[in-house]
């Protein structure tokens, strides 16, 4: 079999300029140069003409780059900085133009600073704005810390806080308890009490009436029918005495568990103060009338006393000064409220509730007409009389009863509105004596 001859392949084109190209080149050129040579374009030697450098141009070029960096300078300074440059700080820095440059270009430095609208910037503005706003959020943080801080610390003291006022709330009810019992035996020694002044009553009556049919009796036979009961008088005012010191005790008693409770109520509505374990101190109870009179009229707010109010007490004999210094300050409670103005109800409602059980609104007309003047005192200088009164203890005789006074002025007969007290001591006269 025979073998297939391989296609001859074309041989590849020159890319050399061929001869003819060559000398069409050449001629093209000199016909050029000639050209150039008749227009003035070429010098004498066939070489391209060398024109002049504009010096005057170049250099008002390289100023003007020069004044745009510094320019630039200018507002990349105002951009980082917060504020425009000073020319010392950019003096003796070789990274940044020299103020002699500038003032050479500008003709000053305002001048650059001008040319830059730095100075209308608002960046300088807006930094003192987010630097304000910056000590504020620092302020406000810190106020949160201290804030965390001491809810922190309020949360720590929480379970100590509860026990505190479990404790204050079973001490009040402990004290609440205590009233009640004292109460109860109040009202029992003030029911004893009242037994024993109707006893004492009706031996007075008794041993007054013997007394009389003994005055009328013969010589030597009346006195010995009176003698028992004369004993058993001196017996029964001897009980009256007794259960008046008991009633005495338990109302100071009484006084004491209502401050507790007091006490005890404000603790637990403010659990954050320590209870304190002391008692409160008791006050000695007043020796006579008189000093009971002198201690409530230096402790007295709003209560006023009237010079008679002292020399009576002086001459009362009454067993009870006690008494007589615990309804003087119930009084003076009572003339606070009543200088405010209108209490919305009646001065003996008004008593009541301030602890005054034995109030009366004024004495008889007679009375008033046949011993006008042992209703008389002086206030400030002016006459005035007296009329509502407070009775005290029980039973007869000025050792056992005892009168409180007073004149109510309600701002029309020249007096300030209040309560003046006028007499303590002796029952003033009037029909029932």
């Amino acid at each position: 079999m025979a073998k297939q001859r391989k296609p001859r392949s074309k041989p590849a084109k020159s890319t050399e300029p061929t001869v003819s190209q060559q000398r069409q080149a050449y001629y093209e050129a000199r016909a050029r140069r000639r050209s150039l040579d008749e227009l003035g374009v070429l010098a004498g030697d066939g070489e391209p003409v060398r024109p002049e450098p504009d010096r005057k141009a170049a250099l008002e070029a390289l100023d003007s780059f020069d004044r745009l960096m510094i320019l630039y300078g200018i507002c990349r300074w105002t951009a980082i900085a917060g504020r425009p440059p000073e020319p010392e700080d950019w003096a003796d820095d070789k990274d940044w133009p020299q103020p002699d440059a500038v003032d050479a270009l500008f003709g000053s430095w305002d001048d650059a600073l001008g040319e830059s609208g730095v100075l209308d910037s608002a960046v300088e503005g807006l930094l003192d704005r987010v630097a304000k706003a910056h000590q504020e959020m620092a302020r406000r943080t810190e106020e949160l810390e201290r804030t965390q801080r001491r809810l922190e610390e309020e949360a720590q003291r929480t379970p100590e806080l509860e026990r505190q006022m479990e404790r204050h709330k079973a001490r009040r009810d402990e004290a609440d308890l205590r009233l009640v019992e004292v109460e109860g035996e109040r009202e029992r020694l003030i029911a004893d009490r009242d037994r024993a002044d109707t006893r004492a009553g009706v031996l007075e009556r008794r041993v007054a009436e013997l007394e009389a049919a003994a005055a009328e009796a013969p010589a030597g036979t009346g006195g010995v029918e009176t003698e028992p009961l004369q004993r058993e008088l001196a017996a029964a005012r001897a009980e009256i005495l007794r259960l008046h010191d008991e009633l005495d005790a338990a109302r100071a008693d009484a006084e004491r568990d209502r401050t507790t409770i007091a006490r005890l109520s404000a603790l637990v509505g403010r659990p954050e103060e320590p209870a304190s374990d002391e008692p409160p101190a008791e006050e000695a109870e007043p020796t006579t009338v008189l000093e009971a009179v002198q201690r409530a009229a230096a402790s007295a707010t709003h209560l006023r006393f009237a010079p008679r109010a002292f020399e009576t007490a002086e001459d009362s004999p009454f067993r009870r000064p006690g008494l007589v210094l615990r309804t003087l300050r119930q009084l003076d409670e009572l003339a606070g409220r009543y200088a405010e103005g209108d209490m919305g109800m009646s001065l003996s409602a008004a008593a009541r509730e301030v602890g005054i059980t034995q109030w009366k609104a004024g004495v008889s007309e007679l009375a008033r007409t046949r011993w006008r003047d042992e209703y008389l005192v002086s206030i400030d200088g002016q006459e005035v009389e007296l009329g509502p009164h407070v009775g005290l203890g029980s039973g007869s005789g000025a050792g056992f009863v005892a009168r409180i006074y007073l004149h109510v002025a309600d701002g029309g007969d020249g007096l300030p509105r209040g309560i003046t007290v006028g007499v303590v001591g002796r029952h003033l006269p009037d029909t029932t004596t």
